[in-house]
C-alpha cells in the first residue's frame, strides 16, 4: 500500500511539472521597442500554447503571472512550427519574465527587457551579419551576445548558407547561445541577405513588421531611428520612395542609422560594387543626416571616416571624406561566414581587417560610439553587469587599429556645430530639373545635353537654361563662403561665350514644366554673376574650366529669404550668348550638373545678458524630451517624469517669450511659427533640478 501511494505521488509530481514541448526561442521588435515585444518559438508538439508574463519573477509558476497572451500568428516554415505572441502595452526599460504553457506542460522561465522610452537613456546595440556555415565562429559570436546583453541585435542577413530547413533548425539551436544563463533573451532586428532565397525566410521566422523586409524602428523615444533595408529586392521604386518619405517625416529624432546586407563599396576586390544602393541611398543618407550605416556580405572588417557622395576631384569610388557632415559606414559581416581578404581599401577607409567580429554600438544624445568586438575568445569573456552594460566585461577582445579603438560620431547640428564649416554637394536628380527654353518660349525637358546657351536645333537660338537642385541641407541664416555649379563637357566648343547666372528668387523652387516660358517667367535674384568660360576642348572633362565662377552671392540671397528652409530646392537661370555644351541628367545622370556650396552654420556664440540660478546638482536631470531642434513651427515637450515642470522660453535679450506648466506624464505641442528666426533659451525646472536648452528657430 505504501509503495502504491509513493508511486502515485511521484506520478502526480511529474504530471504537474511536465515541460512544454517548445524550443528555439527568440524575441523581436515589430512596434515601439519601449512598449512592445514579440515572443517566438518552435512548437514541437502539444497544443494551445499561451504566454504568461509579468514584471515579477515567479519562475515556472505560470498561474502567478498577472498577464497572458495567446498566439498572434503561426507559420509552419523551414521544418518548424513557428508561433508568435505579440505583447503590447508594456512599460519602457522594464524586465518582463515569462513562461509558455501548453497542453504538455510549462516551459522554462525566460525574460527580456523593453528598450528605454526616452532619449535620456543610453542604448547598447550589437550589429553584424553573415553567420552562414562556420558553426564555431557563429556560436562564439552568439555567446558573446549573451555576455554583452545589449538592448537589441541588428542582424544583417545571410543567417544560413543554403536556406534549407536543416540549416535553419541548426541556426535556431545555435541562437539559444545568445540567451543568458539567467534566461535573459536579447531581441533580434533581422534583415534579409542574398543567402535567404526569399523574403519569406525572414518574415516567417522573425515576424518582422513588413513582408517586404524593409522597415524602421525608433528606440529611446526619439533617440535613434534604425532603418532595416533589403538589398535582395528592387532597391529603386517603392522601397526607396518609402525610405525617402520616412526619413523626411522623422526629423525629430536625434540620430538615424541603417542596416542592410550588400555594401555600396565592398572592401573585398572580388565583390561587385553596390551601384543601385549607391545611386538610390547614398544621397538620401547624406541629405537626411543618417550618421551610421552597417553593411555585411563581404566577410571582411571595415570602418570608414565620415564620407559624403561626390565625384569631384579627390573622391574615391563616389565618396569623399567629410568629417563635418558625412556618414560612417561599418561592416562587412564575419559572424560565421568564410573570411575574405580586406584587399580593396579606399582613400576614406579608416581601418580594415580579417577576423570574426561584430560591432558594439553605444548611442546617447551627444554621440554614437562604435567598437569592433573580436568573438573567437567568447568562452573566456565575462558578462556585463545589468546595472552597467556599457562597461566592458573581463577578457573582452576589442580591435585596436592605429586609427583608434572607438569610432565616435559626435552630435553636430547640420553637420558642423556652432559656426562650423559645412559642404553640400548635390547633383541634378531628375530629368525635369534641368531644362531649356527656346527664344520663342518653347520648353525642352528631356534633352540629352544642355546648350549654354546657343542651340541651332529647331532655331532655338540663344535659349535660357534652368537648373534645379533639391534637398539642400543648408540652414536658414547660414553664411555662404563659396558656391559654384560644376558641368561636364558633352561636346567641344571654343567660340566666344558670355553668360549670366541668376537664381530664382524664391525660398523653394519648383520643378520645371512644359508650360511656355517656364524659365523666363520665374522671378530672378538681384545678385547675378557673369561667366565667360574658356574653350571646352575635351569630351567628358569636368574640371575648373567647366566650373562657374563663385556664385555665393546668389546662394546667399536665396538662403536669406524668410521662406528658405533646410532641405528646400534652389534653381538657377543661365542666359546670354555663345555656346558651351554640357551633359544633362537625361544624357548621363552621373554627369549631370552639380552644385557645390560651402557654408558656416548660423552663429550661436551670443548668450543671454542675464544669469540663471545655479545649475542642477551633479547626477540629477529632468526626464523631459524636447524636439525638434532646430524648429520651424511645432515644438513638442514631453514630461516623462512624476513631477510637474515649469517651462519658460526666453529671447537672447532675456525677455520672456512664453511660459507654461507641464504636468507629469503629459506632453504639449507649442506652435512657434510666429517667432523670428534665431536663438532662444528654454528653461526647465521642477524646483529642485534645472536645465537649459538652446533652441534654434528657423
Amino acid at each position: 500500500m505504501k509503495q502504491k501511494l509513493f508511486t502515485l505521488i511521484i506520478l502526480s509530481f511529474i504530471s504537474a511539472h511536465t515541460i512544454a514541448n517548445t524550443s528555439r526561442y527568440r524575441v523581436m521588435f515589430r512596434g515601439n521597442p519601449a512598449t512592445s515585444m514579440t515572443i517566438g518559438w518552435d512548437q514541437t508538439s502539444g497544443s494551445s500554447p499561451v504566454v504568461y508574463y509579468g514584471t515579477r519573477d515567479y519562475g515556472t509558476d505560470w498561474q502567478s503571472y498577472p498577464s497572458s497572451k495567446s498566439v498572434s500568428r503561426t507559420s509552419s516554415y523551414k521544418g518548424m512550427d513557428n508561433h508568435f505572441a505579440r505583447l503590447t502595452g508594456l512599460r519602457p526599460n522594464t524586465a518582463y519574465y515569462f513562461v509558455i504553457r501548453d497542453s504538455r506542460g510549462t516551459s522554462s522561465r525566460y525574460w527580456f527587457k523593453t528598450a528605454p522610452g526616452t532619449s535620456a537613456e543610453r542604448l547598447s546595440l550589437v550589429a553584424g551579419g553573415d553567420s552562414r556555415n562556420n558553426a564555431s565562429a557563429r556560436r562564439n559570436a552568439n555567446r558573446m551576445v549573451s555576455r554583452l546583453r545589449p538592448h537589441a541585435v541588428l542582424f544583417g542577413g545571410d543567417m544560413t548558407n543554403g536556406d534549407s530547413s536543416r540549416e535553419w533548425r541548426e541556426w535556431m539551436d545555435d541562437w539559444q547561445l545568445t540567451i543568458g544563463s539567467d534566461g535573459r533573451i536579447i531581441p533580434i532586428v533581422a534583415a534579409r541577405g542574398n543567402h535567404e532565397d526569399s523574403n519569406r525566410s525572414i518574415y516567417n521566422l522573425f515576424d518582422v513588421p513588413s513582408s517586404s523586409v524593409y522597415y524602421a524602428l525608433t528606440f529611446g523615444g526619439n533617440l535613434i531611428r534604425a532603418y532595416t533595408l533589403n538589398t535582395e529586392i528592387s532597391i529603386s521604386g517603392s522601397q526607396t520612395s518609402w525610405l525617402n518619405s520616412d526619413l523626411r517625416a522623422n526629423t525629430n529624432v536625434v540620430w538615424k542609422m541603417a542596416q542592410y546586407h550588400k555594401p555600396m563599396r565592398p572592401h573585398v576586390s572580388s565583390k561587385r560594387e553596390g551601384r543601385s544602393q549607391y545611386s538610390n541611398w547614398a544621397d538620401l543618407f547624406y541629405d537626411n543626416n543618417v550618421k551610421l550605416v552597417v553593411e555585411c556580405d563581404a566577410h571582411t572588417v571595415k570602418t570608414t571616416w565620415p564620407v559624403r557622395p561626390s565625384t569631384r576631384s579627390g573622391s574615391d569610388e563616389g565618396f569623399i571624406r567629410d568629417d563635418n557632415s558625412g556618414t560612417v559606414y561599418v561592416g562587412e559581416g564575419c559572424w560565421g561566414a568564410p573570411l575574405r581578404s580586406n584587399n580593396d581599401n579606399k582613400d576614406w577607409t579608416r581601418a580594415s581587417g580579417r577576423f570574426n567580429q561584430f560591432k558594439w554600438i553605444f548611442v546617447d544624445r551627444d554621440k554614437i560610439e562604435v567598437r569592433t568586438v573580436k568573438v573567437d575568445n567568447a568562452r573566456s569573456v565575462g558578462t556585463v553587469r545589468d546595472n552597467n552594460i556599457f562597461s566592458a566585461p573581463s577578457n573582452l577582445d576589442l580591435w585596436r587599429p592605429r586609427s583608434g579603438t572607438v569610432v565616435t560620431i559626435n552630435k553636430q547640428n547640420s553637420g558642423g556645430g556652432d559656426g562650423g564649416v559645412n559642404i553640400v554637394e548635390v547633383g541634378v536628380r531628375s530629368g525635369n530639373d534641368d531644362a531649356e527654353e527656346a527664344e520663342d518660349g518653347d520648353m525642352y525637358l528631356n534633352s540629352s545635353d544642355l546648350e549654354l546657351v546657343y542651340d541651332s536645333y529647331n532655331s532655338a537660338g540663344n535659349q535660357k537654361v534652368g537648373i534645379r537642385f533639391t534637398n539642400l541641407r543648408i540652414p536658414s541664416g547660414a553664411t555662404i563662403e563659396e558656391a559654384y555649379i560644376q558641368f561636364t563637357t558633352d561636346e567641344t566648343n571654343s567660340g566666344s561665350t558670355r553668360l549670366t547666372i541668376a537664381g530664382q528668387a524664391t525660398g523653394n523652387a519648383g520643378t520645371f514644366t512644359s508650360s511656355r516660358r517656364n524659365i523666363s517667367d520665374r522671378p530672378r535674384t538681384s545678385a547675378k554673376v557673369a561667366w565667360s568660360p574658356s574653350a571646352w576642348n575635351s569630351v567628358g572633362a569636368s574640371g575648373s574650366t567647366q566650373r562657374t565662377p563663385d556664385i555665393k552671392s546668389i546662394v546667399q540671397e536665396i538662403v536669406n529669404r524668410s521662406s528658405w528652409r533646410s532641405n528646400n530646392a534652389m534653381a538657377f537661370i543661365i542666359s546670354g550668348s555663345g555656346e558651351r555644351t554640357a551633359e544633362s541628367y537625361n544624357g548621363s545622370s552621373s554627369r549631370a550638373p552639380l552644385l557645390y556650396v560651402k557654408y558656416k552654420n548660423p552663429s550661436r556664440s551670443s548668450r543671454l545678458d542675464f544669469r540663471f540660478e545655479e545649475s542642477s546638482p551633479v547626477g540629477k536631470s529632468l526626464d523631459v524630451a524636447a524636439y525638434p531642434n532646430p524648429v520651424t513651427s511645432l515644438y513638442t515637450l514631453q514630461n516623462n517624469g512624476d513631477e510637474q515642470i515649469n517651462v519658460t522660453l526666453y529671447s537672447l535679450s532675456g525677455s520672456i517669450v512664453k511660459q507654461l506648466l507641464l504636468q507629469p506624464r503629459t506632453s504639449q505641442v507649442l506652435n512657434l511659427w510666429y517667432l523670428e528666426r534665431g536663438m532662444y533659451i528654454l528653461r526647465l525646472s521642477n524646483g529642485k533640478v534645472q536645465e537649459s536648452i538652446e533652441l534654434m528657430k528657423e
